[in-house]
């Protein structure tokens, strides 16, 4: 157990996605400043090209008011006829957005309804495992325990599957207390190759290749509480890729996420059999139907991960997109008498387009493009987190508050039910983050944890309205 803590503790570089900003001054000219995940920053070359066709045109050509059969010549007596192509081309690709920031949003959304549903079912499971026979209580904290691993592996394969990871090492034991950040560009190493061929390319084109993702996943883990098993590891078969098919024994490898999910309730009915969670069925089938609404969630998420953007609606897209960068550089070199300000006009035309049909692109697959993509290995943190201080709490002798000592009294509790020990809760006042060493083991991290004596000395340098707060 020790070999997976400092395992984790090492690997522990789950920089994510999802660029987070503020929106006080200077913001939002401050945001012009960012280019990692900007994508604008790849829509140059094109508006490039139709700047310089506009240019070679009138120097080599001439004057376009004054060519024969064009606008001399009553061939194109108003700018209005291209209007339409242009119109076409700018509805075309407001729908791909529309469409793609609606994919955006229900993956997010489905996202949410996961986490929060296992979650919902850890409260459930663990409030309820209170009732039990005295045959069951000796095994409460061995169940507690495999429980919480279980949902957190649970977790971390689904999260997984939706990012195209199919190592099974990038499931690391989990470590409190220390939080990944959610934008990648945060990452003290992303700085040291700000001149290298890789930064710019992951800036100027979207990383798609197996190459790429494979990377981005070796170095983001996703963190599991306890860490996953050698037996584990075996059952889900780490050497096959789950995203094929596979038949007989080694249909495990493509369908983890069912089989976790499987031994999930395997574990809750041989508890139930054992004599624990021994409330009325109706109450207890709520667990069931709040597990069965995460795996509802995470299948719509799926989808989303699965099936991309019809092909010939972005191929149509963008064949239109080239016409337009190739025509509009004519439409400026007939009607703008100015070289120069009909190559600006080509130039932000194009760009404008490309631009809006780039950030589609960006936000048409939520789990894949860095640094645009959900923060998972965040995500997973805090769930984890949060189940753990789910588990201590239903587990307490303590609690509710004001009726714990009647709580207590009603369910027979003479002793704390949490597997977790007394020194979980100061687990953060036991580590010593002096010894930590900076920009390497934990270059991706946020802040260390302040205690609640310095939280308050820090409300008290407010500003504006809240400095007396």
């Amino acid at each position: 157990e020790k070999v997976d803590v400092c395992r984790a503790l090492e690997r522990n570089s789950s920089g994510a996605g999802m660029i987070t900003y503020r929106k006080g001054f200077p913001s939002p000219y401050s945001l012009l400043l960012r280019i990692h995940g900007a994508a604008w920053i790849r829509t140059i070359l094109p508006a490039v090209v139709s700047a310089v066709f506009v240019i070679l045109l009138n120097v080599l050509v001439g004057d376009g008011s004054h060519v024969a059969g064009l606008r001399a010549g009553g061939g194109w007596r108003h700018p209005y006829t291209y209007q339409t192509f242009a119109f076409i081309v700018g509805f075309s690709i407001v729908f791909r957005n529309g469409s793609a920031y609606q994919r955006y949003t229900q993956a997010r959304n489905n996202l949410q309804t996961v986490t929060g549903k296992l979650t919902e079912a850890v409260v459930q499971i663990c409030t309820f495992d209170l009732v039990h026979t005295i045959e069951g209580k000796v095994t409460t904290k061995e169940f507690r325990r495999e429980f919480i691993h279980l949902i957190s592996l649970l977790h971390g394969c689904m999260f997984q599957f939706l990012r195209s990871d199919w190592n099974l090492e990038n499931l690391c034991a989990h470590v409190p207390g220390k939080h990944p950040v959610q934008d990648s560009h945060k990452l003290p190493h992303v700085k040291k190759f700000f001149f290298s061929y890789s930064y710019w390319t992951t800036i100027l084109c979207l990383q798609t290749t197996q190459l790429a993702q494979e990377a981005y996943n070796s170095v983001t883990p996703l963190l599991v509480v306890g860490g996953i098993e050698r037996e584990e590891k075996e059952a889900l078969h780490p050497l096959m890729d789950g995203g094929d098919l596979y038949l007989g024994h080694l249909a495990p490898a493509a369908v983890r996420v069912e089989t976790v999910y499987s031994w999930l309730h395997k574990l809750i009915l041989c508890r139930w059999k054992a004599g624990g969670l021994q409330i009325s069925p109706p109450i207890l089938s709520r667990c069931y139907q709040v597990l069965n609404d995460s795996m509802e969630a995470f299948n719509q998420c799926r989808g989303i991960a699965s099936i991309p953007f019809p092909f010939p609606y972005s191929n149509a897209i963008t064949m239109i997109l080239v016409i337009y960068t190739l025509t509009v550089p004519l439409l400026m070199w007939v009607w703008v008498e100015s070289m120069a300000f009909g190559a600006f006009l080509a130039f932000i035309a194009v760009f404008t387009y490309w631009t809006l049909n780039e950030i589609a692109r960006d936000l048409e697959d939520p789990f894949l493009y860095e640094p645009n993509d959900f923060p998972l290995p965040r995500i997973q943190f805090l769930f984890n987190e949060r189940i753990l201080a789910v588990e201590r709490e239903t587990g307490s002798m303590e609690r509710p508050p004001k009726q714990a000592d009647r709580c207590n009294e009603w369910l027979g509790q003479s002793a704390p039910m949490s597997y977790q020990n007394v020194e979980s809760h100061g687990l953060y006042e036991k580590i010593d983050w002096s010894s930590v060493p900076s920009n390497t083991t934990y270059f991706n991290c946020t802040v260390n944890p302040k205690r609640s004596l310095e939280r308050m000395n820090t409300m008290s340098r407010g500003s504006g309205v809240f400095r007396k707060t």
